[in-house]
């Protein structure tokens, strides 16, 4: 049964509600990493550290091996994902696509 693209870019919610989301949700996953290194009200800023290190990586893997096994994904997508887990890489491709191909 196909799906109906859903775009973010057209949220129900305004931008207002729509930060409060995301800072809610961050809080959750920040809580649960702490709570996975210790119960030491200090590892809350570690536990942030680790999610802002981290969560390009996580989505990247999640959307790779996870879930763009039995679903279709957009290139765009992944493109992304990669560019945010690699940005010198990103980097490297404009300027080759600068340089070779745009001649």
């Amino acid at each position: 049964m196909p799906f109906d693209k859903v775009y973010l870019k057209n949220p129900i919610f305004n931008k207002k509600y729509q930060q409060e989301l995301k800072e809610i949700d961050k809080h959750e996953i920040i809580a649960k990493i702490s709570d996975i290194i210790g119960p030491c009200p200090s590892h809350l800023s570690c536990a942030e550290q680790i999610l802002e290190d981290l969560k390009f990586d996580i989505a990247k893997y999640v959307l790779h091996h996870e879930y763009g096994q039995e679903n279709e994904i957009l290139s765009k997508l992944l493109l992304w994902c990669d560019c945010k887990t690699s940005p010198n890489c990103e980097k490297k491709l404009n300027n080759f696509i600068n340089e070779y191909l745009k001649k």
